[in-house]
């Protein structure tokens, strides 16, 4: 899928759908902060199951707080996603680290540890039978591009990870990309991070050589230590994928990392 294929198929919305979809928008977010739902977010304790995220496009940030044992920890859960270009170069040089011996993943973090393998995807024969192993409601598109059909239906299994934090080999990879007007805050060292990925359904369009996939799941979760500076995190991380250093602090501070997917 690239964007002359998003393009040949794009279609205005009809107006009482944008209606109706601001509208609905609206009425989330007034939720989200009243302040009644806000004290309902403290609970305890929080889930301690996770899935590694790996620096290289940022990092997650989702709304609602938890006490986890003694430690108060930040956990958000996803509700929009936002893409970025990465910049191919800077993938070239990434891959020219790894060929030089240098471990590239070992320096985006300190150690991981995974809770949960979520194994192969799994064929299955409809949307039922995903929704039935996936443990969500699988919805499919009422109308395909002409031409277009549905080539394949997969169930991904559960994953979960703890990832802990390690600056010094951060600050190294930083370095070792020419990034000098960045420093890795010295509350990132040290803290564990643990990511949960529920089950997901990927179902698979084709026309032709063109193929294009639908993935459908409940919100993944991840819990941080709270007071973790998370635009000064994702600045870091769309840095290191190659954006310029205005562009990564723009775009780092000026979406809200409690409910957005990079």
């Amino acid at each position: 899928m690239d964007e002359h294929f998003l393009s040949k198929f794009r279609e205005a919305p009809r107006p009482e759908f944008s209606e109706a979809l601001w509208g609905k928008l609206h009425q989330q977010t007034a939720a989200e902060s009243a302040p009644g739902r806000r004290w309902a977010s403290w609970r305890a304790p929080a889930l301690a199951v996770v899935s590694v995220l790996v620096v290289l496009a940022g990092l997650l940030s989702f709304p609602s707080l938890r006490a986890a044992a003694q430690h108060f920890l930040d956990l958000f859960r996803v509700q929009r996603f936002v893409a970025v270009s990465i910049d191919p170069a800077r993938i070239q040089q990434l891959e020219q680290l790894k060929e030089g011996k240098i471990d590239v993943k070992a320096l985006l973090g300190g150690s991981t540890q995974v809770l949960k393998e979520p194994g192969e995807p799994q064929t299955v024969d409809d949307a039922i039978d995903a929704g039935e192993k996936a443990g969500i409601h699988v919805s499919l598109p009422k109308t395909l591009p002409e031409g277009m059909t549905q080539t394949e239906i997969r169930v991904q299994g559960e994953g979960a990870a703890r990832f802990t934090a390690d600056t010094v080999k951060l600050q190294q990879l930083l370095e070792l990309l020419d990034i000098r007007d960045l420093h890795v805050p010295e509350q990132v060292n040290g803290p564990i991070v643990t990511v949960h990925v529920p089950p997901a359904v990927v179902i698979r369009y084709t026309k032709g050589k063109v193929g294009v996939r639908l993935l459908q799941s409940r919100s993944p979760e991840m819990t941080l230590p709270l007071g973790v500076n998370l635009p000064q995190i994702v600045e870091i991380g769309l840095r290191i994928a190659g954006l310029t250093a205005s562009e990564a602090q723009r775009f780092a501070y000026s979406v809200d990392w409690h409910s957005t997917l990079l």
